[in-house]
């Protein structure tokens, strides 16, 4: 099979055109395995009769109900006759009704994709050209997303499964990070599973029941929510009335049922992931066949690549919403965050995808590194080996993207306008440093400075960092580097650590009734003594942590000593600056701290939690007013571009128009704060790095590390 080569330059042929050129029936199909189809549609037919098996329930459940009443002959009446009478209907009826509530209750609502416009003739007839090289029919519809995946599936309704339409989706993050020749071998991919013909209907009514079974088996919803409050209500009244015994024996056949319903659908699912794998396989051949099989293991890397990179940027992007803003381009946004990573970051995204070694029964895919085995076992040329960027096969692809955005946006409820939008670079500079600060920075500091603790200037004064002398300072630092690596990571882990034993420290303060994440109860002693161990001001690692900051402080008043008007008069106000932020950090942090606790304690409130509901509402109110009263206090703190520091920390909470006389909402719209003062503060502390580090250059002071510079 010769594979298409593809002239350089400008003169090019358009990727589609390529597509477009893929003669019918071209893609080889795998040989084709009788007892494995065979086996599919038994396990098919397996997974039917097990739904059947649940309605059967059902039914017995009706007759029992039916048999105890149409027998029913009570002489006389007492209070054991009206328990024998009404609590058997009770529990039958509600039995009945939550185990027939799939076939009424709304189904949850998934977000819909975009259908692709009609302008993108060619897209389109380049799919459709690879359709009839695979030997299937091709997608009724085409739609876009967001997300980092791609996926053929049969359209809703009879046409799909009886009829075989299907929709093809595609992530727009695949088409910005991958080329040509890998966006074309994962279409492949999902087109020759449908090639795969019958199987791909026993697949899909297979999937079907084990989805089907695994909601019932073990998702709780607002029913379950109820029957729970009708049994707490029976507990808080008298005791033994009858709503609280039928509610009890309810909840125990509930509870029997589900463990019923949790054994057919390990059944089903059991049976049903070796052959969900043999799928994966048999469609990974058609990748190969059209894209090669050099190609397989790269594409694997970009997928895992992208996802991270789409995860790093929907991280970022809450944290944006926090502060009113989103970025216009998801699918751009992941692509540019993928190309800034350092060759550790691939290294780590390598080592995940050689890591993977290990196929599971329970994977519905197996192993990247037993697909790319399996894909490298018979080396393969490929048909569309163009490795230009996908993006290259839509005549529009950055408006495609932003109108996908947009489209995600909406769907999830957002209020926006094109006023809150922010490019792709934007974002991704969120928190970070110019790059003349950034390199000076990383000079004068060498990776021995974070964030949390904030360095005290009037540490400098004190002994023994004040006997140290300029060059001293630095030499002191070298000195301790050593000991220094990997220092902040620690302490960021370790704060991390306090923050989470802080809350629940506080919990149990409270009176809160609620479980570890183990499931434990949980015990206040022992969260005492780890939250002391955690906030031990004499560890080895704060001890350290003083001695850098303190030694840094040093080091900064002498270089701002040594400078020339005007610089040295800004390198004092800055440091005077540091001195106040770091002054008022235990206030914010503190008042941080408040607000996780009432949004922790909102979220998981009871129902019926009265009590807890005011006093939790009370320190929502207190939060605000310390919030008003802390920002009014920073007002007056100047910063460098004549603003204030309560102005410029209110500027980063883009969204506390829209809290209202709402406390929690409050809560959510501020906090953003915490981040806008630490980055405030890496910036001040970079900035005064940048004069002392050219201060150190013109005296000849020997830096932390030694280089030549370029």
């Amino acid at each position: 099979m010769d594979a298409m080569v593809v002239p350089a330059g400008e003169n090019a042929p358009p990727l589609t055109g390529l597509m477009q050129a893929m003669a019918p029936g071209s893609v080889p199909r795998p040989a084709r395995r009788p007892l494995y189809t065979l086996l599919l549609w038994l396990v098919a037919l397996l997974s039917c009769l097990l739904p059947l098996v649940y309605f059967g329930l059902v039914a017995a459940l009706g007759w029992l109900g039916y048999a105890y009443y149409a027998d029913w002959a009570p002489r006389g009446f007492s209070g054991w006759t009206m328990v024998a009478w009404t609590v058997p209907g009770f529990v039958l009826g509600v039995l009945i009704l939550f185990l027939l509530k799939p076939l009424f209750a709304p189904r949850a609502r998934v977000p819909d994709a975009v259908r692709l416009p009609e302008k993108e003739i060619a897209f389109r007839a380049a799919v459709v050209s690879l359709c009839r090289a695979v030997g299937v029919a091709p997608p009724r519809e085409i739609y876009l997303s967001h997300s980092v995946n791609a996926w053929v599936q049969f359209s809703p309704g009879p046409a799909g499964l009886v009829g075989g339409a299907r929709t093809l989706t595609i992530g727009l993050p695949l088409v910005a990070g991958m080329s040509a020749r890998q966006l074309v071998g994962v279409l492949a991919h999902e087109f020759g599973h449908f090639a795969q013909r019958g199987g791909m209907r026993a697949a899909h009514v297979i999937n079907r029941v084990n989805r089907w079974l695994e909601s019932r088996a073990y998702h709780r919803d607002e029913w379950d929510e109820r029957l729970q409050g009708w049994l707490d209500d029976g507990e808080e009244g008298d005791g033994g009335n009858l709503l609280h015994l039928a509610c009890a024996i309810t909840q125990a056949c509930l509870g029997l049922t589900r463990v019923f319903l949790r054994g057919l659908f390990q059944l089903s699912f059991r049976m049903s992931r070796r052959l969900s794998q043999e799928m994966e396989f048999d469609a990974d051949r058609y990748e190969v066949a059209v894209a090669g099989s050099d190609s397989f293991a790269g594409t694997a890397l970009r997928l895992r690549a992208l996802s991270q990179a789409m995860h790093e940027v929907e991280l970022l992007n809450r944290k944006a919403w926090r502060e009113g803003s989103l970025v216009a381009d998801l699918p751009a946004a992941a692509a540019l965050r993928m190309g800034q990573w350092t060759a550790d970051d691939w290294q780590a995204v390598e080592r995940l995808v050689d890591n993977d070694d290990e196929t599971r029964y329970w994977d519905s895919h197996p192993a990247d590194q037993a697909r790319i085995a399996n894909a490298m076992a018979q080396p393969v040329a490929g048909m569309f080996v163009d490795d230009r960027p996908a993006a290259g096969l839509f005549a529009d692809f950055p408006a495609l993207c932003r109108e996908v955005t947009d489209h995600y946006y909406r769907e999830m409820g957002l209020e926006f306008s094109a006023r809150n939008l922010m490019e792709p670079a934007q974002l991704l500079g969120m928190g970070q440093l110019p790059e003349a600060l950034a390199a000076a920075w990383k000079r004068f500091a060498n990776g021995m400075l974070g964030t949390v603790p904030l360095l005290d200037p009037s540490a400098g004064l004190l002994q023994p960092a004040a006997g140290f002398d300029w060059q001293g300072c630095v030499d002191e630092l070298r000195r301790l580097g050593p000991e220094a690596s990997d220092l902040w990571p620690r302490l960021e882990r370790s704060r991390a650590r306090a923050d989470e034993l802080e809350l629940w420290v506080r919990l149990v303060d409270l009176g809160v009734d609620f479980s570890m994440p183990d499931g434990s109860e949980p015990d206040a002693a022992a969260l005492r003594e780890q939250l002391g161990q955690c906030r031990n001001g004499t560890s080895a690692d704060n001890r350290l942590t003083a001695r850098l900051l303190a030694v840094f402080a040093r080091r900064l008043q002498l270089a701002a000593d040594a400078m020339e008007a005007p610089a040295r008069g800004q390198a004092q106000a800055r440091l005077a600056l540091l001195q106040q932020l770091h002054d008022a950090w235990p206030r914010l942090e503190r008042l941080v701290s408040d607000g996780r606790l009432c949004l922790r304690l909102q979220s998981g409130m009871a129902r019926d939690a009265d009590a807890l509901r005011v006093r939790v509402f009370a320190m929502a109110e207190d939060y605000r007013q310390a919030f008003d009263a802390l920002l009014a206090r920073f007002d007056g703190v100047a910063l460098p571009d004549g603003a204030s520091l309560g102005r410029a920390l209110r500027s980063r909470c883009g969204r506390m128009s829209t809290a209202g006389a709402d406390p929690f909402a409050f809560i959510h719209v501020t906090a953003p704060v915490e981040d806008a003062f630490l980055d405030m503060y890496r910036r001040e502390l970079a900035e005064l790095a940048l004069l002392a580090d050219a201060a150190e250059r013109a005296h000849g002071i020997r830096p932390i590390r030694l280089f030549q510079a370029r």
